[in-house]
């Protein structure tokens, strides 16, 4: 098994990975919306070009297994204290298929992320888990934060 950094001619594998990401955590196709596909490849390559983007693939005997992507993010507000990092790196879209999850690809997969963000001067990754992979997260020093969130109308 290999991760390697996904070429820019990965980006509808790393698209599709998200897709069955959210499938997965249970989402209903229904609720995607319609051009779920068009927006993820626009995001990425927005991503690419300004914000030091990264997508990894994991791959055993050439087929891909799964992926994860990552990308500097702007913070929410300024830097005020010592100990707050002044570049932020955001992980997101981490997915192993079903048939190989549990042999650690998900957590070398988020490490190749996190390494990319060390070596573009981020002092801080943040991500969203689901209680599935939360404790995946836990052992690699992800820790609960009190952010709090709403939706508006």
């Amino acid at each position: 098994m290999a991760v390697t950094i996904a070429p820019t001619e990965d980006d509808l594998l790393l698209a599709e990975f998200y897709h069955r990401h959210w499938l997965d955590m249970g989402l209903p196709q229904e609720d995607a919306l319609p051009d779920w596909q068009a927006r993820a490849l626009a995001f990425i390559a927005q991503a690419r070009a300004h914000r030091a983007f990264a997508g990894f693939v994991a791959s055993d005997t050439g087929e891909p297994i799964g992926s994860a992507c990552c990308h500097i993010v702007e913070r929410a507000y300024p830097a005020f204290r010592r100990a707050d990092a002044p570049i932020l790196g955001y992980v997101w879209g981490v997915y192993v298929q079903p048939t190989h999850r549990g042999a650690g690809i998900g957590a070398r997969l988020v490490r190749a992320c996190l390494d990319h963000l060390v070596a573009q001067g981020c002092g801080r990754a943040l991500l969203h888990a689901g209680d599935r992979s939360r404790p995946l997260y836990q052992r690699l020093g992800f820790q609960p934060t009190d952010e709090l969130a709403r939706s508006l109308p």
